[in-house]
């Protein structure tokens, strides 16, 4: 895993509710192995306002693949798509997750091909909690304060270069919902009471 997390920072950032923990055999049936597997079943996925995510450990569960056969026709997908299962989604896209390398993508409505989006799921995670402890910091109405916003651009900018060092990934290509999201945040659109 290119971050380190564990469930209980998870849980102190997101609260116990919202971080969901794949059931082994579940996550197994789906194709997870190696760090994936343990990622999901240990650490586990945070429900958040920039990414909702199913209960997975909820009775009854199972990941749904991504229809290849239905979507190959309109989509740019590659042969390893195959191999990819829904994980959750952003406002306006769906993210997915190879089940084989660990690696997610973005699958947004007008752009047809997907979008590289985190090497693992430690980025993945690391990116939302990161952003959910800036976003919770934030006052509300912070867009009217002038000063507030060049820090907060500052901070943000010192963010993304700390992911980007380790996973260019998340705001490497301009139709990434993680770039709408920063831009947003900076922008005071996006933030407590928004």
């Amino acid at each position: 895993m290119i971050f380190e997390l564990s469930r209980d920072e998870l849980s102190h950032t997101f609260g116990e509710e919202r971080v969901h923990q794949a059931l082994p055999d579940t996550a197994r049936a789906a194709g997870f192995s190696g760090d994936a597997l343990n990622f999901l079943t240990t650490v586990g996925l945070p429900d958040s306002e920039f990414m909702s995510v199913p209960r997975l450990d909820a009775e009854g569960f199972g990941f749904r693949a991504v229809p290849v056969d239905e979507l190959g026709s309109t989509w740019n997908l590659p042969a390893a798509a195959t191999d990819w299962v829904f994980l959750g989604n952003f406002e306006i896209s769906a993210v997915v997750v190879d089940t084989r390398s660990g690696e997610l993508h973005q699958l947004a409505e007008g752009v047809m091909r997907p979008i590289p989006l985190h090497r693992d799921l430690s980025s993945l995670v690391h990116t939302m909690t990161g952003l959910t402890r800036i976003v919770a910091s934030l006052p509300e109405d912070y867009e009217d304060d002038e000063e507030l916003i060049e820090a907060l651009t500052e901070s943000l900018d010192t963010f993304r270069n700390e992911i980007r060092s380790k996973d260019p990934r998340p705001f490497g290509d301009e139709h990434s919902e993680w770039v709408e999201i920063i831009t947003d945040i900076g922008a005071g659109i996006r933030g407590p009471g928004q």
